[in-house]
């Protein structure tokens, strides 16, 4: 019998995956390449420093408290475009959590 291997998160296959998803939707087509990548580049590590307090906490993610806290860091990270920032979280969560639950990431049990 084989043993199942346990599935591990994969940044950089987690980015490709959400920016292939950003770019069918296309709604943030509006920015260039560079700067698209360095929103998805900041909102993954900021997503990541979450995770860490979680783990370091009660294990319980919260994803009102993960939203918030990652509009308010995007916010301040691109002022310039600080109106497009909660809908680009939104959809970074969404992609986020399909990338994971396609990857066998989440056990919805």
């Amino acid at each position: 019998m084989e043993e199942k291997k346990e599935a591990i998160y994969q940044p950089e296959e987690a980015k490709l995956a959400i920016k292939k998803k950003f770019v069918a939707q296309g709604d943030f087509l509006i920015f260039e390449e560079k700067l698209f990548d360095e929103m998805l580049d900041k909102i993954i590590d900021m997503d990541a420093a979450y995770m860490k307090t979680v783990e370091e906490g009660d294990g319980f993610y919260d994803d009102d408290k993960a939203f918030d806290a990652m509009v308010k860091g995007m916010q301040e990270a691109f002022p310039e475009n600080k109106m497009y920032m909660m809908r680009f979280v939104e959809d970074y969560m969404e992609y986020n959590e399909q990338y994971m639950d396609e990857a066998g990431l989440i056990d919805w049990e």
